[in-house]
């Protein structure tokens, strides 16, 4: 039988085109409705299971407008499918965030339990905080996820609107199907969630490009150009030739930074190369594959015979 786990995500906003929670199995996003104070965690703290500090809890939980609730078997499955959809909401253009730990109840539950467990305290909640769980029926669990304090968040991307949502689900069930085929996508997948996270945007570019370069293992030589002429052939809607250009330039940038001879880089440096992994992981969706280097460089030839020959 699933169970629900719930993520807080920070930073992100919630469109005002919707109200409470939207729904794509086996994920549900939704606003967060109360305030959630310092009391309620201690309360957790003392009568629940927590596995972290509450006063980290509590730290984070200033950030907090929506909540990613999964249906999953187990939390290690839920905490995939939050990767997987975090990687199709970045995919999609939404800013990279934190899911720092995960509950067996939301955020929308637990906020006001302090209160409610005292009947004198009851009456002085808001209405709609008054009814619901307390310590005397459930028991609270959670385990910390992302504990980061730092994260390259994007503040032009964080409105999260129902269609960028159901976009992002989907592109995770995709996902999730083509690692059961292609393992290697996993690296991908692994750090795209780190990446971001790194309070160094140096260490984080380098992190991109890790992903980046693990999408064609068999390149050892030649490198900067033949994985721009990869990552050039693998796109179906961006100008290939701009696009080869692009990812030699940036690649360069990537080897003065791997070698010391380039520090403190621009936001939009980073940013350049965050885009080239994503455009990267919407290829591999639209293609439903990740093409093999010998699969690309055949797609190239065929397209150099169907050139005009010399009379």
């Amino acid at each position: 039988m699933n169970k629900t786990f719930c993520f807080p995500l920070l930073f992100l906003q919630p469109d005002i085109e919707w109200e409470v929670a939207l729904i794509d199995p086996p994920f549900q996003l939704a606003r967060r409705l109360w305030e959630t104070s310092t009391f309620d965690l201690a309360t957790l703290a003392s009568r629940h299971r927590l596995h972290l500090p509450y006063q980290v809890m509590d730290v984070m939980l200033q950030q907090c407008n929506l909540e990613l609730r999964v249906e999953a078997d187990a939390l290690d499955d839920s905490m995939e499918w939050l990767s997987s959809f975090l990687l199709g909401f970045y995919a999609r253009g939404g800013s990279p965030t934190i899911a720092p730990f995960a509950a067996t109840h939301s955020i929308n539950e637990y906020s006001g339990i302090n209160s409610r467990d005292s009947a004198s305290l009851r009456d002085q909640l808001p209405e709609g905080m008054r009814i619901g769980i307390t310590s005397d029926h459930v028991t609270i669990e959670v385990w910390p996820v992302q504990l980061s304090f730092s994260c390259l968040a994007i503040s032009d991307h964080i409105q999260v609107t129902p269609d960028i949502f159901h976009a992002a689900a989907t592109m995770a069930k995709s996902w999730r199907n083509l690692e059961a085929r292609k393992p290697t996508l996993r690296v991908v997948r692994d750090a795209t969630q780190v990446a971001p996270l790194l309070a160094s945007r140096d260490q984080s570019l380098l992190h991109v490009w890790c992903a980046l370069e693990a999408l064609f293992p068999k390149v050892s030589t030649e490198v900067s150009f033949r994985v721009a002429l990869y990552l050039a052939q693998l796109q179906l809607s961006s100008p290939r030739r701009e696009f080869f250009k692009i990812v030699k330039d940036a690649y360069t940038l990537r080897s003065r930074v791997a070698h010391g001879s380039y520090r403190d880089i621009t936001k939009s440096e980073w940013t350049q190369a965050w885009d080239l992994l994503r455009s990267s992981i919407v290829a591999i969706l639209a293609r439903n594959d990740l093409p093999s280097e010998d699969a690309l460089l055949q797609e190239i030839l065929q397209n150099a015979d169907e050139l005009p020959t010399a009379p």
